[in-house]
């Protein structure tokens, strides 16, 4: 029996990197279904990563959206795009006018909580969206497109309802593809319509990205808006703004949270107190971060040591 990512992967690897690249493919495939109306896969995501994952493949042509309610992570086409990040409360949206390599990563201890929509070429033929489809593309020579956009409330509100269903059976179907359209529809209409969108260019995306990785490499560091929007090249007021186009959250906010996750690694992983995890990622007043961690996570940092919260 053809396996049921062969829907929209020529080729497919869902690994785990730190354990000898071990297949955990099932564990997703577990979660996901194919919709015979409109003609997508459909992915369910609502768990705690146990593990980093790396996903590897050839994806089929054809027009990709995930809703992240929270997660974390990038992935990349190997030719013809930038690697795209995405955050919680966000949108990816990929299309591929041939078959793509394309590879992503996830960090463990991530909460994914997102729900994906797969539309091979074939489906969005048969619905008459080609035009639409075709018109992502600013060239003939550009093959891919991709863009990380802020989930609306609505879009939020159908994910959230896809991911726990509110209903059994047939009703429970047809609801679920209905709400498959509708992110459909919606994403078609925000990109043609480009309402509210201001889509990031390449260069700037590329500027973006580098502020990114400079966060990361130093989180130690007290960065300031002002001091990224330098390195960024742009003024203070354009670099808000196209940071919270990209990675669907501001960028102190990215900061924040990118401290706090890295905090609770080390509380997990290299047996850091509450203050020299606090010290390690910025934060001059323990209180503070013990107050900061909470608000995010629902519990207090001491206890990942004491119970090993993850």
């Amino acid at each position: 029996m053809p396996h049921i990512y062969e829907h929209v992967f020529e080729q497919f690897r869902i690994v785990d990197p730190d354990d000898s690249d071990r297949s955990i493919v099932d564990d997703f495939a577990g979660r996901s279904q194919w919709l015979e109306q409109p003609g997508c896969l459909f992915q369910r995501n609502n768990v705690v990563l146990g593990s980093r994952i790396r996903t590897e493949g050839v994806i089929k042509a054809g027009l990709f959206v995930s809703v992240i309610l929270k997660g974390a992570g990038s992935g990349r086409a190997r030719k013809g795009a930038k690697t795209i990040s995405y955050s919680d409360a966000s949108m990816v949206v990929m299309a591929f006018r041939e078959p793509t390599l394309w590879d992503g990563d996830a960090p463990r201890g991530a909460h994914m909580q997102a729900a994906g929509v797969a539309f091979p070429v074939s489906s969005l033929e048969r619905l008459g969206l080609m035009d639409e489809f075709i018109g992502l593309f600013d060239s003939q020579k550009r093959n891919v497109f991709v863009a990380s956009l802020k989930a609306s409330p609505r879009i939020k509100a159908i994910a959230m309802e896809m991911i726990s269903p509110v209903a059994a059976g047939r009703a429970a179907d047809l609801l679920l593809s209905a709400h498959a359209m509708e992110i459909l529809a919606r994403t078609m209409l925000t990109l043609r319509g480009n309402e509210g969108l201001g889509l990031v260019s390449d260069q700037k995306r590329l500027r973006l990205g580098a502020v990114v990785e400079l966060i990361q490499s130093d989180l130690r560091h007290p960065w300031t808006i002002a001091e990224l929007a330098r390195h960024a090249g742009v003024s203070r007021r354009s670099f808000t703004a196209q940071f919270h186009r990209l990675y669907g959250v501001s960028a102190s906010e990215y900061l924040r949270t990118s401290r706090l996750k890295s905090a609770r690694e080390a509380l997990l992983h290299q047996g850091l107190s509450v203050t020299e995890a606090a010290y390690a990622v910025g934060y001059g007043n323990p209180a503070n971060f013990s107050t900061a961690f909470r608000r995010h996570f629902g519990y207090v940092p001491s206890s990942c040591q004491r119970d090993g919260v993850s």
